[in-house]
């Protein structure tokens, strides 16, 4: 039986994952890559969509190189010292588990992950008892130990005493060195003597120069301080070993949930990298059914050249269980066959699949296929009989949810009973019950595809026109093998073609396929027509949308309308209500006299008269044109009943108040229409209500000084009197540039003062406008 792996160079695939994986335990996951059971399935598929959520919000996941830990851990458990640079890798997998713990805290909508990262192991106390031992650049701290720390104390004293006296020993002998620096040769501090005076100097010789010509000798006066050195050199890596030997135990104590971690680790590594994947390919992650079901739209192989390969569409579900796939050769049969079949594999691996998002698939416990060149020399099998011997294996085997792609069935033998043996094997396939793609020339499959509801037929698009295929998969339409076509377009003598012709005409398969020709050219002509109706189609929706989004802007134009209205009714109402408290404020907290009283109390009339009008010029009739004087609106009189009144503006807008609100005017003229279209979204938002504070920080001089202009004038139109324009403290660039503005604009801007720190922590200014 075929290798589904190897057959649909699956390989790939794992390669590609590897190398976007970071971590070697990733990196195995990757390798070792297999379909998953459908209980596993779906959990996988979740967390694939709520990594590439997290992905898109938070960015990469905090996770750096990293080593498989599971030898380092077996090793300790031996009783082995590990060495420096193994005990900073376990170290470093703590510290990277915790920053992927910060790193998901700020993530709320992924419960499975966060569940996953909930259950890393708490190893943190390893980290920090590692590290008060290993120092950053992987020596030993002077305070790993109160003993290292006096052995390295004596090193230092010997080593000062021992450079005082060679000091004097190299001033003593300069004549006869060669080089008036000092050397360390074995561990020992040596005098670089020229060969010529090497008796000259009493010592131990330690070392000779590669030339000849120079003899390190350890001078005698300090042999026995060299000797104190070493002494004190193997107690201090004695000490070491002893530290790194208590650290190995420690992770040998922990090995479980070391290696625990090392593998969760390693499986948010290869989440993400099937998440980075999709974002590469452009794939998404397909929806699990549980009735057998095939829907792909745009479908493409993952192994072709973007830029060349051909996407296509497969659906098989509900009552259609077996596809009857025909066309010419080289026509991308196979192909299509090994995409349908690699789209699957990855899906059922936990991968993302090259198509359209919405993909649905049902899960296939097995996929069988018999594809390519099953000749086996060192089985002495023929490739027909290779093929006989997979199917059968595969017919043996196959259950009803299971996938089965056969390519060319029953080729290699005599064409009658080649024909048989696929029409029986397709038979079989539908008693089982299985999904099943055939691609094949018989023209009996593909009539039996037509008088039966459980086969449909599909096929390899052919361009007549240029003698070429499209490699373009139309489901429900049986295909032609063109082989006349493509024979004649490879050279075949015309004389010889006319007889196969003849031959054609005058046996019975020919009714069959001239039946399937007009039947390809019938289903061309609609699907031309279809093409037509289809663009119609769209052709309605672009101006169903455009209308759509006029009258979106009509409704926010509304909107801002009675915003506007909403905003300076605000005013009017906080001045009335100062002025009231001012004029209470006169006659309360003291004793007052009547005719005080009596004066308060007229203000108090006043002010209620002054609220209750507005300018009115007479009685007003249907059709006439008035002004609204409360929110500056012109219109005309389309409601009128009793002292109510109904203004109607040239925009549609309607607006109800009383007759004496509102003021007679003439007709206004007729400004030029502006296609809605033209209108700008950010115009439209400077219509909405205005905040009373603008916050420049973050941009750029030039920036800020375009959204000052805008603010201020917007801040005019409304007749605000007093804003804050918030530039922080920064290098002063954002102050200079407000205050310069400010001081030059004095026809409308009152003054301005400095408002020190805002809530924010930075710089303000309160303007006052007049």
């Amino acid at each position: 039986m075929q290798d589904i792996y190897e057959k649909f160079e699956f390989g790939k695939i794992r390669d590609e994952l590897a190398l976007l994986c970071r971590t070697e335990t990733g990196k195995a996951t990757a390798n070792g890559l297999e379909k998953l059971d459908e209980a596993t399935l779906g959990d996988e598929l979740a967390r694939l969509r709520e990594m590439d959520s997290v992905y898109v919000r938070f960015g990469r996941l905090p996770i750096d190189v990293s080593s498989n830990l599971a030898e380092i851990v077996r090793m300790a458990a031996k009783g082995g010292t590990l060495t420096v640079e193994d005990l900073e890798r376990v170290a470093h997998e703590v510290k990277q588990g915790e920053s992927l713990t910060h790193f998901f805290s700020q993530v709320t909508a992924a419960p499975l992950l966060l569940d996953y990262v909930s259950r890393f192991p708490a190893l943190s106390f390893l980290e920090k008892d590692i590290h008060k031992i290993i120092a950053p650049d992987l020596s030993i701290f002077d305070g790993a130990s109160p003993k290292l720390r006096g052995i390295r104390a004596s090193i230092r004293r010997l080593e000062d005493s021992m450079r005082k006296k060679l000091g004097f020993i190299l001033d003593q002998n300069k004549i006869y060195l060669s080089d008036m620096t000092l050397s360390m040769k074995n561990g020992h501090y040596v005098l670089p003597v020229a060969n010529g005076y090497k008796n000259k100097v009493k010592g131990i010789v330690q070392d000779v120069s590669n030339t000849g010509e120079t003899t390190f000798i350890e001078p005698e006066a300090i042999v026995e301080l060299n000797n104190r050195m070493v002494e004190f050199r193997n107690d201090e890596r004695e000490e070491i070993r002893r530290l790194l030997h208590e650290l190995s135990a420690e992770v040998a104590g922990s090995g479980d949930a070391v290696k625990e971690l090392n593998a969760m680790i390693g499986y948010l590594d290869f989440l993400l990298a099937k998440s980075l994947y999709g974002e590469k390919t452009k794939g998404h992650v397909a929806r699990l059914t549980k009735e057998p079901t095939v829907d792909l739209s745009n479908v493409r192989h993952p192994l072709i050249d973007p830029a060349k390969v051909v996407p296509n569409d497969f659906s098989l579900s509900g009552e259609t269980r077996l596809v009857v796939i025909s066309g010419p050769n080289a026509g991308g049969k196979t192909v299509a066959l090994k995409t349908l079949g690699l789209a699957i594999l990855m899906n059922e691996c936990g991968l993302p699949i090259l198509a359209d998002e919405g993909a649905t698939l049902s899960y296939f416990p097995h996929i069988y296929c018999d594809i390519g060149d099953s000749q086996s020399l060192s089985d002495n099998l023929s490739t027909f009989s290779g093929h006989m011997e997979n199917i059968g294996e595969i017919l043996s085997s196959v259950g009803g949810r299971d996938l089965v792609l056969l390519d060319e069935v029953g080729t290699g033998t005599s064409p009658k009973e080649g024909e048989a043996i696929a029409h029986a094997v397709i038979k079989t396939l539908l008693h089982k019950r299985a999904i099943t793609l055939v691609s094949s020339h018989f023209e009996g499959l593909k009539a039996y595809a037509l008088g039966n509801p459980e086969v449909t037929n599909a096929s390899m698009m052919f361009d007549e026109k240029r003698l070429a295929p499209t490699y373009k998969l139309k489901m429900g339409l049986p295909g032609e093998s063109y082989g006349l076509i493509v024979a004649e377009r490879f050279g075949l003598p015309a004389s010889t073609l006319q007889y196969a012709k003849d031959y054609l005409l005058h046996h019975e398969e020919a009714s069959v396929g001239e039946a399937i020709k007009r039947l390809s050219e019938t289903t061309r002509l609609t699907e031309i027509e279809k093409e037509k109706v289809v663009s119609k189609e769209k052709v309605l929706a672009q101006k169903e949308e455009r209308l759509s989004k006029k009258e979106a802007s009509l409704a926010k134009r509304e909107a801002n309308y009675l915003s506007d209205v909403e905003d300076k009714k605000e005013a009017i109402l906080g001045d009335y209500e100062k002025r009231m408290e001012g004029i209470l404020a006169s006659v309360s907290g003291r004793e007052v006299k009547m005719h005080e009283v009596i004066a308060a109390k007229k203000k108090l009339d006043d002010l209620a008269s002054v609220a209750a009008e507005e300018t009115f010029s007479g009685p007003v009739a249907l059709g006439d044109y008035v002004n609204i004087p409360s929110v500056g609106v012109v219109g005309r009189v389309t409601s009128l009943q009793g002292s109510k009144v109904e203004v109607t503006t040239h925009d549609g807008l309607a607006f109800k108040t009383k007759t004496n609100k509102v003021v007679k005017v003439g007709e206004p003229p007729r400004e030029e229409e502006t296609p809605i279209t033209g209108v700008k979204l950010d115009d439209l938002a400077a219509q909405k209500s205005l905040p009373l504070e603008l916050n420049l920080i973050g941009q750029h001089v030039d920036e800020a000084r375009e959204s000052l202009d805008k603010y201020l004038d917007r801040c005019r139109l409304k007749g605000l009197k007093r804003v804050r324009v918030i530039h922080g403290w920064g290098s002063g660039a954002l102050r200079d540039l407000v205050r310069d503005y400010l001081s030059s604009h004095s026809s409308w801007v009152d003054h301005y003062e400095a408002a020190g720190q805002y809530e924010g922590g930075g710089g303000a200014t309160i303007v006052f406008l007049k």
